[in-house]
């Protein structure tokens, strides 16, 4: 009898122990999942550098941006400038919407998004086009590159020199899709240059860009951007892009009234963020501009496809201005004549000296320049109203600042850190906080500051409108979060 018990102690102990063993198994397991999922979580949601840039597309002033000089992987918005040439070869008559195109191997092998098109397969320049515009087919891109230059190299090097005469000097194209490659860059200015060319150039062909789908060799083709032309009033336009090294852009333009804005974003990590960023942004830019300004008129450009042959086949050369001929005599000085020169030179300004008040000399020091102003301010109304207002309620800390309108949470803590280290008077002493506000009778997000003097929060909120953010003095604290 008490082995027996002895037994089923031992197998009951044996039960428990395994029993344990196997729990902290699956503990550890656990833990060490929730670890893997939260370091790529982490590591998605800073996996893409992040840039805006926002202009009146009327003058091509700047309005807003962050980050928007910075090279960065453009994604599909390389496709906007293989169709400014195509529409630009149309527009010449050197090729026509109903002329057949024969798919090479290259373009049939192109990786999605693509219509998939075979290697010999014709199809209409016109049905490219829509391929490229709507579907952003890559295919169809690298179809029309090569017939327009007859290489994708070629037509790569002729996107770079159109860049340049666009005047968007930090960009390189490698091909006519977008895909990544090292040295395929552009950033949020060029590709906003880019964007008002299309819309101001080739006004008959721009409408394709806001048209929720199109048909294509049978098959209905929807526009790649058709949540964000549903989403905002006034959008009509323009372009999507993604890849995993990019993040997901977007190139977007809007008319109200006699306005009408462009806005680029770079490196959104989904669409639904990158949707809503370019709805704060063009909401910016209509709230800055003015409602009327003069246009400002884009240069001609004079562009043909051969135009590498003449400055160097596969090549980014530029033509340089014809040298200065060389001198067909060289003149030669002993230093027994310079020293004859030297002194001859002090003598003249001697005899100037000798019969005139004025004091003149080789070299002439100018006059100590004007005390750079401790304070600049946007309109003369600013520095009336800072003038009137005594010392004591200058330093007096009681003011706030209200920076800039966002509609969601996550992107008002994103420019939180930038706006702090706008201006040294938004130091540690003072408090930030994101509050719910309403702004053009719209419910979103603002960043306060406080506690500030009057003084401070006047030279804050003219650096901060200076970079395009919006900015407000407020004597309201917020307390609550």
């Amino acid at each position: 009898m008490l082995y027996c018990v002895k037994k089923m102690l031992r197998i009951n102990i044996l039960k428990s122990f395994l029993f344990q063993k196997k729990k902290s198994f699956f503990n550890y397991f656990f833990i060490l999942y929730v670890v893997f999922i939260f370091a790529l979580s982490a590591q998605g949601s800073g996996a893409f550098e992040f840039a805006t840039y926002v202009i009146d597309a009327r003058s091509g002033d700047f309005l807003y941006g962050k980050n928007y000089s910075k090279r960065l992987h453009p994604a599909s918005l390389t496709k906007m400038m293989t169709l400014y040439l195509a529409f630009n070869e149309l527009k010449n008559n050197r090729i026509k919407l109903d002329e057949l195109v024969t798919i090479s191997s290259n373009a049939a092998s192109e990786p999605p998004s693509k219509l998939g098109l075979k290697k010999g397969q014709k199809i209409s320049v016109r049905n490219l086009i829509r391929g490229a515009a709507i579907r952003s087919a890559n295919d169809a891109a690298t179809a029309l590159g090569e017939f327009i230059s007859g290489s994708e190299s070629k037509f790569s090097d002729y996107m770079t020199i159109t860049a340049r005469a666009m005047g968007m000097k930090d960009t390189t194209f490698q091909n006519a899709h977008g895909l990544t490659s090292s040295k395929h860059l552009s950033t949020p200015k060029d590709m906003a240059i880019l964007a008002r060319r299309l819309i101001y150039d080739f006004p008959e062909y721009y409408n394709l860009f806001g048209r929720i789908s199109v048909n294509v060799i049978g098959r209905t083709l929807y526009n790649t951007n058709r949540k964000f032309l549903s989403l905002y009033r006034g959008s009509d336009g323009i372009k999507t892009g993604f890849t995993s090294s990019a993040g997901y852009n977007l190139a977007a333009s809007a008319k109200r009234g006699n306005k009408r804005i462009i806005g680029i974003v770079f490196g959104s990590s989904s669409v639904s963020l990158r949707n809503k960023r370019m709805a704060e942004l063009l909401d910016i830019g209509f709230s800055n501009s003015k409602q009327t300004v003069s246009f400002n008129k884009l240069e001609k450009l004079y562009l043909y496809p051969n135009i590498i042959n003449r400055l160097g086949k596969n090549s980014l050369l530029t033509l340089s201005k014809k040298p200065l001929e060389r001198s067909k005599y060289m003149v030669e000085f002993t230093s027994n004549e310079e020293d004859i020169i030297n002194n001859k030179i002090n003598e003249l300004i001697s005899e100037l000296n000798n019969s005139s008040n004025q004091i003149y000399k080789v070299i002439q020091f100018s006059e100590r320049p004007l005390t750079r102003p401790l304070h600049i301010f946007e309109t003369k109304e600013d520095y009336n109203h800072l003038s009137k207002v005594g010392n004591d309620e200058i330093d007096k800390e009681t003011n706030s600042i209200m920076v800039g309108f966002y509609y969601n949470k996550y992107n008002a803590e994103q420019d939180l850190p930038s706006i702090l280290l706008s201006d040294s008077s938004l130091s540690d002493k003072v408090n930030a906080q994101i509050i719910k506000d309403v702004y053009m009778k719209k419910q979103g997000f603002r960043i306060n500051i406080y506690p500030l003097s009057k003084k401070s929060a006047l030279r804050a909120c003219e650096k901060l409108k200076a970079s395009g953010e919006l900015c407000e003095i407020s004597n309201k604290q917020f307390n609550e979060k």
